[in-house]
């Protein structure tokens, strides 16, 4: 039997805000990873850590800081179109070209949402390369 998932801590370059502990939940954002603040936030994962901290020991902030977090479960490795890159938390959405049949990609007209993002920001795959995605199930 082969081991399949992707339940690894990922880093995100891209945080929106300044994480002072771990065990925060997170969202996606198109300007980056930002800590849950609403009822209708839908998490994809939770802080491991604290932000990263610069030179002076001062906890990182927005633009500058990283952080890891850990999805919150569901992460399988699906074929993705290729091309573009991906952030971590983006949405995932089936598939509409007969040459990527059984792919995600980032387009989401008339596609179903497959789920989301969960590898490191700055990822662009290859056509078929295995990109890790938090299943829908979980995020909706």
């Amino acid at each position: 039997m082969v081991q399949y998932g992707a339940l690894d801590p990922v880093g995100c370059a891209d945080i929106q805000n300044t994480f002072a502990s771990k065990g925060l939940l997170v969202k996606y954002d198109a300007s980056g990873i930002m800590i849950t603040a609403s009822v209708t936030d839908k998490p994809i994962g939770v802080t491991v850590s604290e932000s990263s901290r610069g030179e002076d020991g001062e906890l990182e902030a927005a633009g500058t800081g990283t952080v890891s977090i850990m999805p919150l479960s569901g992460v399988q490795m699906i074929k993705a179109v290729g091309g573009g890159v991906l952030k971590t938390g983006e949405r995932l959405y089936v598939s509409q070209t007969a040459e990527a049949d059984g792919h995600v990609h980032t387009t989401s007209s008339n596609s179903a949402f497959v789920g989301v993002y969960m590898g490191e920001d700055g990822l662009t795959p290859s056509a078929g390369d295995l990109v890790p995605v938090l299943i829908s199930a979980v995020v909706e």
